[in-house]
């Protein structure tokens, strides 16, 4: 992200027809409903509302339905209100795991107001997990923004960890979060000597250390850039924070490393100038990071230990000779690939240096010093993505990008054949998205709304927010709250499945039940 994000709304460049498989149908969760009726096990009917509506092949966004006042997508969680999402699946081969996503309105959308951007179909800022389908997970609301969902290891344990905070000009002030399977807060990440915690990367490493990035501003000579002799640079900051202790055990200065004339910025105005722009960081071993350079064009392979620069790949002063396909401008999200490659988002903008934007995979040779481009990975739609994204190599081989501002993000195979689309709607994005293995029992109770019908029935709506492993409700009805009995099991549909039920109670909840039939939670009771 930079500068110049903050002031530019992206419309997405010429879409190309596209097929929708039956995905589709499950994808836009709130439009709509199909209705599937079974006879439950308790002698009660069940009605179970998909979260579809009916799916055309389409070259423009769909028509969006704002929600209701408040909000009112969900009745058990009013207050929520993820974006819509279309998912178009072209195969069979996609990799396992749900879909980690960072929903927020491209810059100038971000001054609308919350009931403004949900109106329009943007929904809430938040962190989101989805099915692949595009059914929703999990979604939290977030006090600004958020980036950098991912499921990460802390003390040997799966976690999920993002960053929030506001962001001015590119840059974020926040901290980082660290959630456990039951979406507890494990820890926060704040960023020391006076510094917050930049938006642009939380890695978490084997010793229980996270390492983060920040900016700062500092006194630099910026005549190579075009600005003043006595200027100030917007330095780029590093550092590696004992999760438990919140110490600082090693900072990274960029202006210590890298003079300002390795910079492709030109001066903008009189005030700080953002000379280097750090847009990730990642382990490359045990003793070295890899950092990437947005505004040098380049790639650090730096000493864990010293700061030193043990080589340079790509801008003004590459240590390698690149080969046909394999540079890279303004790019995103470097990380290792196995021993001997390297994955890129090449954005190749803005300024416009490429005529789209790649999920790039290098062959790296170290001794040599030679990098060779071993597979582009293109949307068939030629997105130029001008802020943002990332590459993520799968466990299966394929390959799963985030197209940051564009509102996509997309699974490949090995070959560079399209599987499978994921879609924001225009003028929505996510920093970058990911795919993650996540099994989660929220410690939080699953909720539930009653409703009365015209006929003297009840409409139940059951939902639990970041459950992975429900398969079905049971609804329970009771003479009082400690006197509950099984009367109906209906199959769970969508984020919030509704259930219409002649239960007498006049108390009653809902279980979810795995798909063996064991109770995970059981909602309050409510009164009927």
């Amino acid at each position: 992200m930079s500068g110049e994000e903050m002031q530019r709304i992206d419309e997405v460049p010429g879409e190309s027809p596209r097929r929708f498989s039956r995905r589709t149908l499950l994808a836009r969760g709130g439009q709509g409903a199909a209705g599937l009726a079974a006879l439950s096990a308790g002698g009660g009917l069940g009605l179970s509302l998909a979260q579809g509506g009916v799916a055309q092949a389409a070259t423009t966004a769909p028509t969006l339905t704002p929600a209701g006042p408040p909000f009112g997508r969900y009745k058990t969680l009013p207050q929520i209100v993820p974006p819509y999402l279309q998912v178009t699946d072209f195969g069979t081969d996609l990799a396992q795991g749900l879909v980690m996503l960072t929903p927020s309105p491209l810059p100038t959308g971000r001054m609308m107001s919350t009931a403004q951007a949900v109106a329009a179909g943007l929904g809430m800022t938040g962190v989101q997990i989805t099915n692949p389908n595009g059914t929703l997970v999990w979604f939290h609301p977030v006090n600004g923004l958020a980036t950098n969902l991912q499921v990460q290891t802390y003390r040997g344990k799966p976690v999920l960890t993002y960053w929030a905070g506001k962001i001015v000009s590119g840059i974020g002030y926040g901290n980082g979060y660290l959630l456990d399977t039951g979406y507890n807060p494990v820890a926060t990440i704040k960023a020391g000597n006076g510094l917050q915690v930049d938006l642009h990367e939380l890695t978490l490493t084997p010793q229980n250390t996270a390492i983060v990035t920040a900016y700062r501003n500092r006194a630099a000579d910026l005549t190579a850039i075009g600005g003043p002799a006595q200027g100030v640079a917007i330095e780029s900051v590093i550092q590696e924070i004992d999760i438990a202790s919140g110490k600082v055990l090693f900072q990274w200065n960029s202006l210590d490393h890298v003079p300002v004339a390795d910079s492709y910025a030109k001066a903008q105005g009189t005030g700080p100038q953002d000379y280097f722009h750090i847009n990730s960081v990642g382990l490359w071993d045990n003793n070295h990071l890899i950092v990437s350079s947005r505004n040098t064009w380049s790639a650090y392979l730096i000493d864990r230990r010293t700061g030193a620069i043990v080589w340079t790949l790509g801008g003004k002063k590459s240590d390698f000779h690149i080969g046909p396909g394999a540079n890279f401008e303004w790019q995103h999200h470097i990380r290792r690939l196995g021993q001997k490659q390297m994955t890129v988002f090449d954005d190749g903008a803005v300024p416009v240096e490429e005529p789209t934007s790649r999920g790039l995979v290098l062959d790296i040779d170290e001794t040599h010093k030679r990098v060779a481009l071993a597979k582009a990975f293109i949307h068939p739609a030629r997105l130029l993505t001008y802020y943002e994204g990332s590459v993520q190599v799968l466990p299966n081989g394929n390959v799963f990008v985030g197209w940051g501002t564009e509102p996509y993000s997309s699974e490949f195979l090995p070959t560079g054949e399209l599987l499978y689309d994921l879609r924001f709607p225009t003028n929505d994005q996510s920093y970058r998205a990911f795919r993650y293995p996540w099994t989660a029992n929220p410690s939080a109770p699953p909720l539930i709304s009653l409703d009365k019908d015209q006929i003297g029935g009840y409409a139940l709506h059951a939902s639990w927010n970041g459950a992975t492993d429900v398969a079905s409700w049971q609804v329970l009805s009771g003479t009082s709250t400690k006197n509950l009995e099984p009367v109906a099991v209906v199959p769970k549909s969508g984020f919030e499945t509704v259930i219409t039920t002649h239960a007498q109670g006049p108390y009653v909840a809902a279980a979810a039940l795995d798909v063996h039939g064991k109770r995970l939670g059981v909602s309050n009771p409510v009164r009927i």
